[in-house]
């Protein structure tokens, strides 16, 4: 890749500053791209990085990737930025992803069920390569969900007013980062903010997985990480602190304020399938994280079926009761391609918050149909079904249905 031009270095900033004015004024809604695991192996892509610029995956798409979303994944189109009217020049990488949302969800009680229909995400993204080695990524979009009008949000710094009727308001930059990346297999180095290595990255943040782990919507951190990307394996050790409370809510994010380290280990297998290793620790002025678990990844290419299971074991000390809780998260089901562009997983899902209480448990049945019907187009529609309380006395369900429009550039 070549090095920007001398000339050009103060065009680069223009086009940063231009990123964050569009990402200002036309980003909708909450959202968050992470990644699809599933097409990892069932794509015959070993790693996700091959198809994401992160070393983990996740966020903007490679040229690569983008082939795959047109040749590989998709019932056919050009998967290449604005379908190839416009290619950016080879040190800028441009993308963005908008999704529309309908859901219907049913916790009991009179309010319910509820039907909903929103922008769920507007995000843009870009990655400016400064040489063959060193790249700075920035992704925004804006803050919110599917709440009143106006109201109150709550980030790691505090609590700050959300009024719906001003993005600016809203926006939030949810990555940014500087890299060190001198080829695609090999060490790297990044530094800012992005979630840290760790786990079955879905996109979908309700997964418990996810929620309970530390990597719930706006969970992400400053972090400091390096690690070696090869093609049989790869290491990420991450470093990682909440925002500082100076900070403007556009850099906050939400959930606890933990300083800590992640290690994520994987190792694959014939092209076919992985296991991995990963802990987590993080330290907290009134409580701290201990947790660690394994990840499985096993594709059956007759079945044209991809496997996909995640276990953690968490335990949670309270500082003020000198007192802790240990709890179990999981994810384990199966992910089926029986047709180009269309793709079906059946999941089971199971949290624990505390072991050694009864009917602190909670169980969840997904099943959700993804088609991608051209490039840069998407259909998603999952059905939710959880047990909430397991085993108590006053244990309740809850059903949620949603449905998706996916577009990107």
């Amino acid at each position: 890749m070549p090095t920007i031009p001398s000339p050009m270095r103060r065009i680069v900033l223009r086009v940063f500053a231009g990123v964050l004015f569009v990402c200002l004024y036309l980003a909708l809604a909450s959202g968050r791209a992470e990644a699809y695991p599933q097409f990892q192996f069932s794509s015959g892509t070993n790693r996700c990085s091959q198809c994401h610029y992160s070393p983990a995956g996740g966020g903007l798409i490679t040229s690569w990737g983008r082939d795959e979303s047109g040749d590989t994944l998709s019932l056919g189109g050009d998967g290449a930025f604005l379908h190839g009217a416009w290619s950016p020049p080879s040190w800028l990488a441009l993308g963005a992803d908008f999704r529309l949302a309908g859901t219907w969800n049913d916790v009991g009680g009179d309010q319910s069920p509820q039907t909903a229909f929103f922008p769920m995400q507007a995000d843009l993204y870009a990655r400016v390569a400064f040489n063959d080695s060193v790249s700075f990524y920035v992704s925004g979009g804006a803050h919110g969900e599917v709440r009143p009008k106006e109201g109150t949000a709550t980030t790691s710094a505090g609590t700050f007013s959300e009024d719906f009727g001003s993005v600016g308001d809203r926006f939030m930059s949810r990555e940014h980062y500087l890299m060190w990346r001198p080829s695609a297999t090999g060490p790297y180095a990044r530094i800012g903010k992005f979630y840290a290595p760790y786990g079955l990255r879905f996109v979908e943040h309700i997964f418990y997985v996810r929620r309970f782990t530390g990597y719930n919507l706006y969970n992400e951190t400053y972090n400091l990480s390096g690690g070696y990307v090869a093609d049989e394996w790869e290491l990420h050790l991450t470093a990682f602190t909440p925002p500082p409370s100076g900070f403007p809510d556009q850099l906050q994010s939400v959930g606890l304020r933990e300083n800590g380290v992640a290690i994520y280990y994987e190792r694959r297998f014939n092209g076919m399938s992985a296991l991995a290793a990963q802990t987590r620790l993080g330290i907290g002025q009134e409580a701290s994280h201990y947790q660690g678990g394994l990840v499985g990844k096993l594709w059956l290419e007759k079945a044209k079926m991809l496997v996909l299971g995640e276990a953690d074991i968490v335990r949670t000390e309270v500082a003020a009761a000198s007192a802790g809780e240990t709890g179990f998260v999981s994810y384990i089901g199966p992910t089926f391609f029986p047709i180009r562009g269309l793709m079906v997983t059946g999941a089971y899902e199971r949290y624990q918050e505390d072991l050694s209480v009864k009917g602190t448990g909670r169980n969840a049945f997904d099943l959700e149909v993804n088609f991608f019907p051209w490039a840069h187009f998407e259909f998603v529609l999952l059905g939710r079904y959880q047990m909430i309380g397991t085993g108590a006395p006053d244990a309740t369900s809850a059903s949620l249905i949603m449905g998706q429009l996916h577009y990107y550039l």
